[in-house]
């Protein structure tokens, strides 16, 4: 190759570089002016998109945490709710079984337990309130008993037979009871007075200080302990000894007859079990005169003759009852004749008719 030839291949070489750099440069340029052009717009949905897709990733991972959490409080809640209706079954089982009055009184307190931070009971006798137990005090005993005049909280709590909110203080619960209750808590700090209520009367005031004190619970204590407490009258009232202190009754024989004084302590064990089952049978035979036999008994409340429209079960239920209960126990307690009136008749004993024969005992 001559001189001359290897000139012109430069040149050529020098050229074709010179014009690939040209093209290379225009490329880029058009290269760049496309992004320059829709790089924002991209950037924008490519980071809507980022970003929905982050939110939803979250909002999934927060569903499934929430989900998770509130599993574990619906479990928490369940196992508490367990917990206590074990609580209190085991409470209604132990007021159930009471045989003395000590018993009964030493179970209502310890029943608090969870509920309030000190509990005292103070039965109520001769108008006068007695100290019985106590939780979380001293063991020193209050050394009178105080005249419940005395005392105006526990006396309006007795009277209104509702809870009621006092301030701790001399002028409230009288000036001994105070001294009693000492320094627990700031001075004049608030207390809860319980009363224990029955049908006819108010034979003990529950009282609950300190912490947070739980007040439908305690109120639905003091409602169970009440409830086993309810009298019983009895068929022949010679058989069953009378009790100092509670409430009285009268029995089934003339109106002109003084009330005689009689309690549930004075039933032995078995007596107040068969009560108890005389009870839930007489309400499971009204449920189901009201629940299968709805049409006669609409038509007899209509009438006000409960008895001719559902003679035939009324009677039935009677001649069972009187069987199983009353010939069973002396102090039984016509119970299906309680139920007639209060679930069918709603409460007022007329509307059982002009035929109906009237309580068993």
């Amino acid at each position: 190759m001559n001189e001359a030839t290897s000139e012109l291949l430069a040149d050529a070489n020098d050229i074709v570089r010179e014009q690939l750099a040209l093209a290379w440069r225009e490329h880029i340029e058009r290269v760049r002016d496309v992004l320059e052009a829709q790089w924002p717009e991209r950037m924008e949905r490519v980071l809507e998109e980022t970003v929905a897709g982050l939110a939803a990733r979250l909002e999934e991972e927060h569903q499934d945490a929430l989900a998770a959490q509130l599993q574990e409080v619906n479990r928490s809640a369940e196992a508490a709710r367990r917990e206590l209706i074990q609580k209190l079954n085991q409470i209604v089982r132990r007021l159930r079984s009471f045989e003395d009055e000590r018993h009964w009184s030493n179970t209502l307190v310890d029943a608090t337990r969870g509920f309030c931070g000190r509990a005292a009971l103070f039965l109520i006798r001769d108008r006068k309130l007695h100290l019985e137990t106590t939780r979380n005090f001293d063991d020193a005993d209050l050394a009178d008993d105080v005249p419940l005049d005395a005392a105006p909280a526990f006396a309006s709590a007795v009277e209104t037979r509702d809870t009621l909110v006092a301030m701790r203080t001399g002028s409230e619960l009288s000036a001994p009871v105070e001294a009693y209750l000492g320094e627990d808590g700031d001075p004049g700090s608030r207390c809860y007075l319980f009363p224990v209520v029955t049908r006819q009367d108010v034979p003990a005031v529950l009282y609950a200080d300190s912490g947070e004190v739980d007040v439908d619970a305690l109120d639905l204590l003091v409602a169970i302990a009440g409830a086993v407490l309810n009298p019983q009258p009895a068929r022949k009232p010679a058989r069953v000894p009378p009790v100092d202190g509670l409430v009285t009754i009268t029995p089934p024989a003339t109106a002109t007859q003084k009330p005689e004084i009689l309690s549930w302590f004075s039933l032995s064990r078995e007596d107040r079990e068969l009560h108890l089952r005389a009870q839930r049978f007489a309400r499971v035979q009204v449920a189901e005169i009201r629940l299968y036999q709805s049409e006669k008994v609409k038509n007899g409340r209509a009438a006000h003759d409960l008895y001719t429209s559902l003679k035939k079960e009324m009677d039935s239920a009677r001649e069972a009852f009187r069987r199983e209960f009353l010939d069973a126990s002396d102090s039984m307690v016509d119970y299906l004749h309680l139920e007639l009136v209060r679930t069918l008749a709603n409460d007022d004993a007329e509307v059982l008719g002009r035929s109906y024969p009237g309580p068993l005992v």
